[in-house]
């Protein structure tokens, strides 16, 4: 019984190079009048957002084509330079403070959000944690607490930048990782339920309590707090079915806050209508899709865990950034994957794309699949190579 190395997931790879080019146009309709104001040229940030559109390719075809165990083996100093970055971001004189919040190392020109590396590093260490204890994931000692930790670590960083939309984002991969790994569900729920505890008081201080009270009723509030809600609504609205066509949006014109970035989806719904909205959507339905697939059908423990985590990643952004721009949510600023305006989070979860692409390229059907060595010590696959299968919630 064998798996061949196979081609990665095309439906995936095209859906992804998709996403990213409709980002490319729509950063630049959405940015290029505060451009103007701001840069005295149009082009600004599509320029730069096109440079981070062709690294990040490099980036998503390097992990594409670089065998995901790898990552197995470079899970643990990752994460710890992960950490060791967060921890910089707060040191003064090393972040750099916009809006009152340090959440950047600058780099010249350029900047980056070392929250964005941390999605991908906890979710990848864990992955390599609870695939590594196998038998023991139900012992609590061996596999939940050490998660739990780390978790907190990370949360409790980035809480302090203040983030807690990114923050709230960053822990909910780890938490499908648990589950899927076999974490007893006692425990989980036990967290969550204490997750739930504590941030409601968290919710509920400064402006993020502001936020909360503007959710109920947004137009009570337009003249202050609810102001950019009630904007992206108009936009959303005032696009109809098809929209008012590309570049003509009128809450561009300064109207909207962070139209580029945030609370691009509004724009683009404007421009392009509802309908626009809806094929957007179900492209990252696709991503969302393919992510389960080939988490369900690869056999590999490290790569399933790895697949889920990646997957999450995707599904919570898209799904906290486009309730928080349509009202169903009270604001969030997380960054819609591939369209938002931002280096960081174009390069990161176009590298997330490429492992998860190149786990693609090991699924089988269960017949297919024979169990060999783990997979730190296993030789770089080939075509024709074996891989190994160990159980979790998804096996039967």
């Amino acid at each position: 019984m064998k798996v061949t190395r196979h081609r990665p997931d095309f439906v995936l790879f095209l859906v992804v190079i998709l996403l990213a080019l409709i980002g490319l146009v729509a950063v630049y309709s959405a940015s290029a009048i505060y451009a103007y104001k701001m840069k005295d040229t149009p082009d600004y940030y599509f320029l730069r957002q096109l440079l981070f559109f062709a690294v990040g390719m490099f980036g998503m075809l390097f992990a594409m084509n670089t065998n995901y165990r790898l990552w197995y083996r470079l899970s643990r100093p990752m994460l710890l330079v992960t950490y060791l970055l967060l921890g910089m971001v707060l040191i003064p004189g090393i972040g750099d403070t916009v809006n009152g919040a340090n959440r950047w190392i600058g780099l010249g020109p350029f900047s980056f959000q070392p929250t964005e590396i941390a999605m991908i590093t906890i979710n990848l260490y864990l992955a390599y944690l609870l695939t590594k204890k196998g038998d023991r994931v139900d012992d609590p000692k061996a596999s939940f607490w050490p998660s739990v930790i780390l978790v907190v670590i990370g949360f409790v960083l980035i809480i302090c930048e203040p983030d807690m939309d990114t923050a709230i984002t960053f822990a909910a991969g780890p938490f499908l990782i648990m589950f899927v790994a076999g974490v007893p569900m006692k425990h989980l729920r036990n967290t969550f339920l204490l997750a739930v505890l504590a941030a409601v008081p968290l919710a509920l201080m400064g402006y993020r309590g502001d936020r909360i009270k503007t959710y109920f009723n947004p137009f009570e509030h337009m003249d202050k707090d609810g102001y950019q809600i009630v904007q992206s609504l108009f936009a959303i609205s005032t696009g109809g079915w098809t929209g008012r066509g590309l570049g003509h949006s009128i809450e561009k014109f300064s109207y909207l806050p962070e139209a580029h970035t945030d609370f691009i989806f509004a724009i683009f719904s404007e421009e392009w209508g509802l309908l626009g909205g809806l094929f957007l959507i179900a492209l990252y339905g696709v991503v969302i899709w393919r992510g389960i697939y080939i988490a369900l059908n690869v056999q590999d423990k490290f790569a399933q865990l790895t697949a889920i985590g990646i997957t999450s990643v995707i599904a919570m952004a898209v799904f906290f950034n486009i309730g928080s721009v349509s009202g169903l949510l009270p604001v969030i600023g997380v960054p819609l994957p591939f369209i938002s305006y931002g280096g960081t989070s174009l390069l990161l979860k176009m590298f997330m794309m490429g492992i998860l692409l190149n786990i693609s390229r090991y699924t089988g059907k269960p017949g297919e699949v024979s169990t060999t060595q783990p997979p730190a010590t296993a030789p770089r696959l080939k075509h024709g190579a074996t891989i190994d299968m160990t159980r979790s919630r998804f096996d039967t």
